[in-house]
């Protein structure tokens, strides 16, 4: 049973005032400490462990990062650019992607966790900004 501390709150607090940022347990932490300094780490590391694990947040796990935390609990996937890091929410589309696959294993899906890298937006035109030859080039 969890307890309704005010430790509890405030990191939830934060997590939620960070949302869309999919923050690390490190970002919240920093976050906390600078408005509360008395919570200490390990409680905040708790906290999000202990809410992830009761399904009150999602905990966001991605290939080659750090463990993620999202306040948003409700059915969508995450996609991370490779170059700078940023992780974004994806919508789910109609159908379930449970149903795509094959269950015969006994088990009852309860979830799904997906996540897909690619590159976004802002770096992509940084990208091609940097490669795009310069007006010297041209010429030469």
């Amino acid at each position: 049973m969890q307890r309704n501390t005010l430790q509890r709150k405030r990191v939830m607090d934060v997590l939620t005032s960070l949302e869309g940022e999919h923050p690390s347990a490190e970002r919240v932490y920093e976050r906390v400490h600078t408005l509360f300094p008395t919570v200490s780490k390990a409680t905040v590391y708790r906290i999000l462990k202990d809410e992830a694990a009761h399904g009150t947040i999602l905990g966001v796990d991605l290939p080659r990062d750090v463990g993620r935390y999202d306040s948003r609990t409700d059915g969508h996937y995450h996609i991370r650019c490779r170059v700078c890091g940023r992780v974004s929410d994806i919508e789910r589309g109609d159908g379930e992607l449970s149903r795509m696959f094959v269950n015969d294993s006994g088990f009852e899906i309860e979830n799904v966790q997906l996540s897909f890298t690619g590159v976004c937006a802002e770096c992509a035109k940084q990208m091609k900004t940097a490669s795009a030859p310069s007006a010297d080039a041209k010429k030469i």
